[in-house]
């Protein structure tokens, strides 16, 4: 079994079995010595799988060639769609150092996150610029931070602005010096609305598209893709731990219902005001929410005031029903709920005594004083 994380797709179908670990080794090498003709995209894709063959030969040989490229190639490479990110990554890693080429790696639009970790704490002040420009990036994948950081040519004016991003978005670096300087000087400036703005379009932008789409709900799916579903929730909500307060907030506002359903029972009570209030919320969702002792007293009270929800019985039953509710509420819902809810509510220990003994009285006043 080859150890090439690159997947034979990387490579054109003419091709592959110059990079297929089951190919016969002179095939591999004479490939891996730059000596099949091909294009520039065809030629990087190729050596770059050939460099992890696990021949030491071929993969000493593929990984010379790779350095021997002329510029012309290894550009046109870059300037050509379709190059996969694996590849740009090994690239990054394996050609001689050249500002230029890893400028052009820097900005492709495939280019990994874990390329701009392995590259933050190596380049120089120029390169490093355009990766803590890319603060999306940094978002999405905080090591990037850090290694910034561990970066010897950093610039103070650099880990200044990259600080200040850290404060506004919540990235946490706790007990640094730099860290705390910037949050007294985000503190003590003006509110700023444009880079307010810029900021929440980073955060939208850092965020993972299918947290943000509905998932299929329709009952109709196998077990087999039923149990991916599942999976792919698992992973969604482990994933959602890793996410600062300002990437939760956006998240409640605009996440799937899987995420929402999180985040509304999140600690922090901006994160789950913000889940409650997101426009995809269904009224299904909102009497589970509504029955729910481990949401927040400011989401309860957000449904309480919503006339659109607590026109719906079932929510208005859940509201009068959980002892977290206020009570002036309460007893305003009292009024709308059968005789038999009412009954049960009189001999419920789970509220507050004052709602069980006007559910009582108004239960006697509809049976006639019984």
């Amino acid at each position: 079994m080859s150890s090439c994380p690159i997947p034979l797709s990387a490579v054109d179908e003419k091709l592959r079995r110059h990079v297929d670990p089951a190919s016969p080794p002179p095939l591999r090498l004479m490939a891996a010595r730059g000596m099949v003709p091909m294009g520039p995209r065809d030629m990087v894709s190729v050596l770059c799988c050939l460099s992890y063959d696990d021949d030491d030969k071929i993969g000493s040989a593929a990984t010379k060639s790779l350095a021997e490229l002329p510029d012309r190639i290894i550009q046109g490479a870059l300037a050509e769609k379709g190059l996969h990110a694996l590849v740009l990554d090994q690239l990054a890693r394996v050609l001689p150092e050249n500002e230029a080429r890893l400028e052009a790696i820097l900005i492709h639009q495939q280019t990994p996150d874990q390329t701009f970790e392995y590259l933050a704490d190596r380049v120089g002040e120029n390169l490093l610029g355009i990766i803590i420009e890319n603060q999306v990036r940094i978002l999405r994948h905080p090591p990037i931070a850090k290694a910034i950081l561990d970066n010897p040519a950093v610039l103070k004016s650099q880990v200044d602005r990259l600080m200040d991003f850290a404060v506004r978005t919540g990235m946490d670096f706790h007990g640094m010096e730099v860290f705390e300087a910037a949050k007294d000087r985000i503190k003590a400036a003006p509110p700023d609305r444009e880079e307010s703005l810029r900021i929440r379009k980073v955060v939208e932008d850092s965020l993972p598209e299918e947290m943000l789409l509905e998932e299929d709900d329709s009952g109709s799916l196998s077990s087999e893709d039923a149990a991916e579903v599942e999976e792919r929730k698992k992973t969604l909500l482990q994933r959602l731990h890793t996410f600062t307060p300002a990437q939760k907030v956006v998240l409640a506002t605009k996440g799937n219902k899987v995420v929402r359903s999180a985040l509304i029972r999140d600690r922090n009570k901006i994160v789950a005001t913000a889940a409650i209030k997101n426009p995809g919320v269904s009224e299904s969702e909102v009497i589970g929410i509504a029955a729910s002792r481990s949401i927040c007293d400011d989401v309860i009270r957000i449904i309480c005031n919503n006339r659109e929800w607590t026109r719906s019985y079932a929510v208005k039953k859940a509201l009068v029903e959980n002892p977290k509710t206020p009570i002036a509420f309460s007893m305003r819902f009292l009024q709308a709920l059968r005789k038999g809810d009412l009954k049960n509510l009189s001999r419920s220990k789970n509220i507050s005594a004052t709602v069980a003994n006007a559910a009582k009285k108004l239960h006697q006043k509809r049976s006639g004083g019984r």
